[in-house]
């Protein structure tokens, strides 16, 4: 329990956590709050959280970017996709501090207006392995690099990691990814194979999102910056309000 001398801590909304996203907010300085259809109506639940994170998890359906096939790799979840377009709605007009991690980045794509790639290995074959398994001693492991564009806001949160040629190593677990980027955001991190890695939206008070799990490193901190810079976000919003 915060003390009367302490600060509060900013509360992160987020739903369909691993714990992994639970403990790298914590260690970010963050109160999670979790949040679940049958117990959190929208908008309301939203009203009390400083900042949200979107995570990752199943695939978006595509007849929400307009496709009338579906790949037969994709696996929606309607419930999910229902209430986290909510969710990303409210924080895209509200300017919500937003961090998005792969499915969540493909998604707040697909709300702002963007489509995706449904299927890598068959709509963009390359040697560039995107998917690694995921037991537990893998999760971290580095699948490729990716080149950070310069001047952005992930520039400047991964500075400290980023290599003499502009480039990060990445753990990997996706098999969509961004396709026609939504208007309004950039691209801040690809791939060798041209992949998008990573988007954001000028700005916004904050609003990143990466195709790769930081998550996993909250032990180790190696993206711990990802976090620290949506809970400092969500703090100024907090002391603003």
């Amino acid at each position: 329990m915060t003390s009367p001398h302490e600060p509060r801590k900013p509360i992160i909304g987020v739903a369909w956590p691993q714990p992994d996203y639970l403990k790298a907010l914590e260690h970010a300085g963050a109160d999670p709050r979790v949040l679940k259809p049958e117990h959190d109506p929208l908008p309301e639940s939203l009203e009390g959280c400083d900042g949200i994170l979107l995570t990752g998890g199943a695939d978006v359906d595509p007849s929400r970017y307009g496709d009338i096939e579906r790949h037969e790799t994709v696996q929606p979840d309607g419930q999910r996709d229902a209430y986290e377009f909510l969710i990303a709605r409210y924080a895209l007009d509200h300017d919500v501090p937003l961090l998005t991690i792969c499915r969540g980045t493909q998604l707040l794509n697909v709300v702002a207006g963007g489509t995706l790639v449904q299927d890598i290995p068959t709509s963009r074959p390359s040697k560039l392995v995107h998917k690694r398994p995921t037991p537990a001693r893998v999760k971290k492991a580095r699948a490729h690099d990716v080149t950070v564009a310069p001047g952005t806001c992930l520039a400047m949160l991964l500075a400290p990691r980023t290599k003499k040629d502009g480039t990060v190593p990445v753990n990997s677990r996706h098999h969509q990814a961004v396709k026609d980027l939504a208007p309004g955001f950039i691209v801040s991190a690809s791939a060798p194979d041209g992949i998008i890695e990573a988007i954001e939206k000028p700005y916004a008070t904050f609003c990143v999102g990466v195709q790769w799990h930081p998550e996993n490193y909250w032990r180790t901190g190696e993206f711990k910056a990802l976090f620290e810079g949506l809970v400092e976000a969500a703090t100024r919003r907090t002391s603003a309000r």
